[in-house]
């Protein structure tokens, strides 16, 4: 195999491995470690299925910031504009009053990228009816 063809099929094959980084992150999401995070950080406020001091998590992805129908949110949730998916997650999670000043999240956040990262997996499966 000459140069040329050699450092094309390289390229070709690292192009490859770069087209498969969303899937190699979509395998390291281990929701079992996500779920114990919820039970033993989350639990004492929120709930899947139902309302308690905080909202209810169960179907948070793709739901608009502050509006689980029930809850009485702060004017910062009604008004933050965006839609909970994962990158907003993790920034909310890192530091919840940073993030947004004026929520009435009193939760110092979690430090932990892989924290976040495990408790977002968790709670990206949980459906409205969890």
């Amino acid at each position: 195999m000459n140069g040329r063809y050699a450092f094309q099929l390289f390229a070709a094959l690292g192009l490859l491995g770069l087209i498969n980084l969303p899937a190699q992150a979509a395998e390291a999401c281990d929701p079992a470690v996500g779920q114990k995070l919820f039970e033993t950080r989350c639990t004492t406020c929120h709930s899947l299925a139902e309302h308690k001091v905080g909202p209810k998590l169960g179907g948070v992805f793709g739901r608009k910031a502050g509006s689980a129908p029930g809850f009485t949110y702060t004017p910062t949730l009604e008004q933050a504009g965006f839609t909970w998916n994962t990158e907003k997650l993790d920034a909310f999670l890192s530091g919840p009053m940073t993030f947004l000043p004026g929520t009435a999240m009193a939760f110092g956040g979690l430090r932990q990228a892989e924290d976040r990262q495990a408790l977002t997996c968790f709670l990206s499966q949980q459906g409205p009816n969890s």
